[in-house]
């Protein structure tokens, strides 16, 4: 394949220069997919991307938003038998045993995702993305679709168990964006297509009580049977989605996915994943990140039977008001990673350990103060305290991907990975420790907010020498910070400053062996010694941005935006 046989601008490594996600077709604005796939892999593979993680979260949560009815269904209510001789009009009172059982059930709804976030990158290795994103759809299906045979609490929690699996084409969906666009414009890819996807758990929240709807009050259908159709819905979709992104899509411009095109020979084992684990630094994003995203998570299963239950408010209505959470996904997750681009130009590392704390501490704060807001304040208020809520939870996400990349550079990819599946553990301390510990319906909330601000104070605890912390910059030498084999002798005398420019200029110079390791600062990677191979960059969400070429020949060039 060649450039002139593609119908986007690459560069020489073939990656797209461009993102224009729409086009304009007559007076029509419609997705940009190309004519063919072998002509336009790039933008197939955005779409393709961003679909799958979208639409993932409407069978990973589909049963979220329906659980009003499902719990009177499955006998799960204090007062069953009153429910079961008037199903349809009887209020369920669902008392601590019956929030032990759900709760057992959204602990299960991220914990397969956990595991199988932390393998997916030796997964997408061996199958290449497309089939990645293909497997789990279908193995998704599956288990979706046997959501229509669960009869009690057990088969509840087996059913999201399995189901969870789909959250990983989140990593699918970072990855691929990486491997086909250009630095120039990943950056925006990656957080349009980790933004735009996520919009699915707030979509869910507001599609699947209308599916229910339908087929209740239209069709006609039993209470019982309407919500159990509901559930073909999300199988369905999986099928169709899988179904075009394995006939029209690719992994890479020139075909079949390779290794090769990673940079590297051989894969990380299970020693690299020790390695990582030993530096505390990595130990405390791993679970500040779990604060953020597990909290968006424990909201896409608990907002929706909240509003209904303790507002009193119908199932879509109450879905609605859940999915405006969700909905702060289109601009406050690039939000954050804005913010943290903005401090670090301003005050390189400890700018954004600020925007970090600060995105961290106000959700924390306003977790607590959804907490705090009664059946008596009403829902207005609840929906207020939720939208600013959701802006923190999103832009904290933004900027713990934006201080990733320089944690243990040459292991990126691992370090990434385990960050995020992180982000589904946080939902599982969450929901065990304070939702699934009282029966009152708004301390759950507050004893989260604590939690959340427990891991917010332990980013004072994050410093580097080469970088510095919180409270100042690095003091050391260029030549002892970056690596360089051997300073150049008219840069010797140089020190670093904590002035983030000046750190720049002083680690232009180069080694004696013509090569100079390029600092976090410039491109998110160091390595020690000589070698001029560089570590891949990191787009939003942690996933490498290959293809970078020569180090030495890219040290005068001005650092990129990793973390948007």
């Amino acid at each position: 394949m060649t450039p002139m046989e593609l119908e986007v601008p690459v560069d020489e490594n073939l990656k797209c220069t461009e993102f224009k996600p729409f086009k304009f077709r007559g007076p029509c604005l419609l997705p940009h997919c190309g004519r063919r796939r072998t002509t336009n892999p790039h933008m197939r593979a955005f779409w393709a991307a961003t679909l799958a993680f979208m639409f993932a979260f409407i069978g990973w949560f589909a049963f979220a938003p329906l659980m009003t009815v499902v719990r009177k269904d499955i006998g799960l209510c204090e007062n069953d038998a009153a429910v079961q001789m008037d199903i349809e009009n009887t209020k369920c009172e669902c008392n601590l045993e019956c929030k032990k059982t759900l709760g057992n059930a959204q602990i299960a709804s991220v914990s397969l995702d956990v595991f199988t976030r932390f393998i997916l990158g030796s997964v997408i290795e061996r199958f290449g993305p497309k089939n990645t994103d293909v497997m789990l759809l279908l193995f998704g299906s599956f288990f979706v679709a046997c959501g229509c045979f669960v009869s009690n609490g057990v088969g509840l929690i087996i059913v999201r168990f399995f189901v969870s699996c789909v959250g990983s084409t989140f990593v699918v969906n970072q990855f691929w964006n990486s491997i086909m666009f250009n630095n120039a414009v990943v950056g925006t890819a990656n957080a349009t297509a980790g933004g735009w996807a996520n919009l699915g758990g707030g979509i869910t929240q507001t599609l699947m009580p209308l599916v229910y709807k339908f087929w209740h009050d239209v069709v006609g259908l039993e209470l019982t049977y309407a919500w159990r159709a509901a559930m073909l819905f999300p199988a369905a979709i999986f099928v169709v989605l899988a179904l075009w992104i394995y006939l029209c899509s690719q992994d890479t411009v020139m075909g079949k996915f390779d290794v090769v095109t990673l940079g590297k020979t051989t894969r990380a084992g299970p020693m690299t994943y020790v390695k990582c684990l030993s530096d505390y630094r990595v130990v405390l994003m791993i679970f500040q990140y779990s604060a953020c995203f597990g909290c968006e998570l424990v909201m896409n299963n608990t907002l929706a039977t909240h509003f209904e239950d303790y507002f009193g408010v119908d199932i879509v209505a109450a879905g609605a008001l859940a999915t405006s959470f969700g909905g702060m996904n289109l601009f406050a997750r690039s939000l954050g990673g804005i913010l943290s681009d903005w401090c670090n130009k301003r005050w390189a590392m400890p700018g954004r350990l600020w925007a970090h704390f600060i995105a961290l501490f106000g959700q924390a704060v306003f977790l607590f103060v959804f907490g705090c807001v009664t059946k008596d304040m009403g829902w207005p208020v609840a929906l207020a305290v939720l939208v600013v809520l959701s802006t923190f939870v999103n832009m904290a996400e933004g900027t713990s991907y934006g201080i990733v990349p320089y944690m243990i550079p040459e292991e990126l990819a691992i370090v990434s990975a385990m960050v995020g599946a992180g982000g589904t553990l946080g939902a599982v301390i969450a929901t065990r420790l304070c939702y699934m510990t009282t029966d009152d319906d708004l301390l759950p909330f507050r004893l989260h907010a604590g939690y959340v601000l427990f891991w917010a104070l332990t980013v004072f605890a994050m410093r580097w020498k080469h970088l510095g912390s919180m409270f100042g910059g690095p003091k050391k030498r260029c030549s002892e910070v970056w690596g360089c084999q051997k300073a150049p002798e008219d840069n010797e005398a140089t020190e670093q400053t904590s002035d983030a420019k000046e750190v720049q200029e002083t680690t232009m110079a180069k080694c004696t062996d013509e090569v100079c390791i390029t600092p976090p600062e410039m491109e998110g990677s160091t390595q020690a010694g000589s070698s001029s191979q560089s570590t891949p960059e990191l787009g939003p969400e942690g996933s490498p941005v290959v293809g970078r070429g020569d180090l030495a020949a890219e040290a005068s060039t001005e650092p990129e935006s990793t973390s948007v």
